[in-house]
């Protein structure tokens, strides 16, 4: 080697070492997703739409971290703290209103962006309690999820409306706490609030004798569903789980994949594009049985509006009619 040569090649290093930061593709533009507790329905869908994005998508790469649940997922896309998350319709309704329980604030920076599931609302007790119906819940203690969960939002709403939520010990449990704590009878029942089958109920039936209390007769008396229109009244089949060898009318509420506002309408965009892929749709149906029948039709009917403009756009390029509220 020339020493000319040598001099050359040491004037060229730093140019060289300077032209990733200037010359090089930038890198795809990162989206934060935020989905559930460990576990939980709504970590499951979430992970699934981060894996199938970053594996089929080269225009951007999703980030997603765990969270509390629904009400959380609501502040902290508000707040841009998050791109992308999954929340109850409910939830987002009365955020939009300022109507959320303990929280006047007016949440309009959260978009709808597509109809995910429908997650029933489900009142576990032991098979030997003597707790027969709603009602006997008064003096009880009973897990109703964790804070900032869809689950104890909705909890709260419905009995409050039917006039037993000053009258219960509300036991701010996860689910699967719940399920040993009531095994050892340190509490009375559970609420549940998540797609069918629900594995906690699930592993509590397989445990132990365990029934489910009729919901819905309780809510139509108090005029629940009057108060509260985006709740649909509706029936767990006998079968779901061990033991169940009834249906129980209940009430259900819708999961929605919402975005902030702040997030560019092509981004939402590329995300439903893959999540309602025939690709996509086949993935979450092998993760979540409760999206196994997931279609585009479906997935239009967020039924709370305003759309976010990437999903009415998209929407509308997959030739669907976009449904009133």
């Amino acid at each position: 080697m020339s020493k000319r040569f040598f001099y050359l090649c040491i004037l060229f290093i730093p140019l060289l070492a300077a032209l990733p930061a200037s010359l090089a593709l930038a890198a795809p533009p990162q989206v934060r997703l935020v989905s559930g507790p460990a576990g939980g329905t709504f970590d499951v869908v979430g992970d699934t739409i981060t894996r199938l994005i970053n594996e089929k998508s080269g225009e951007m790469a999703v980030s997603r971290s765990i969270s509390a649940g629904s009400v959380e997922n609501l502040r902290r896309l508000s707040s841009g703290e998050a791109d992308l998350g999954i929340v109850y319709a409910g939830d987002l309704f009365l955020a939009q209103q300022g109507r959320l329980p303990y929280d006047a604030r007016t949440y309009v920076n959260v978009l709808p962006a597509a109809y995910l599931y429908s997650a029933p609302a489900q009142m576990l007790v032991r098979q030997d309690s003597d707790i027969e119906t709603v009602e006997d819940l008064a003096g009880k203690r009973v897990a109703i999820g964790g804070p900032g969960s869809g689950a104890a939002a909705a909890a709260q709403l419905y009995l409050t409306s039917i006039g037993l939520w000053d009258r219960i010990r509300p036991d701010y449990t996860g689910y699967q706490e719940a399920v040993s704590a009531l095994a050892h009878r340190y509490i009375d029942a559970i609420w549940l609030f998540a797609a069918l089958p629900t594995p906690a109920a699930t592993h509590a039936a397989e445990a132990f004798p365990v029934r489910l209390l009729d919901l819905q007769g309780a809510g139509d008396a108090s005029g629940f569903f009057t108060a509260y229109p985006f709740f649909a009244p509706t029936v767990i089949p006998a079968g779901t789980y061990p033991g169940l060898d009834r249906d129980v009318s209940t009430f259900s509420d819708r999961a929605l994949l919402a975005a902030g506002a702040q997030v560019p309408e092509e981004a939402v965009r590329e995300v439903l594009r893959k999540v309602f892929s025939a690709e996509g749709l086949e993935r979450l149906g092998e993760k979540e049985p409760s999206l196994a029948n997931l279609n585009k039709q479906q997935g239009v009917q967020a039924r709370v509006t305003p759309l976010h403009p990437g999903a009415r756009t998209f929407w509308k390029e997959q030739g669907l009619q976009i449904p009133a509220p």
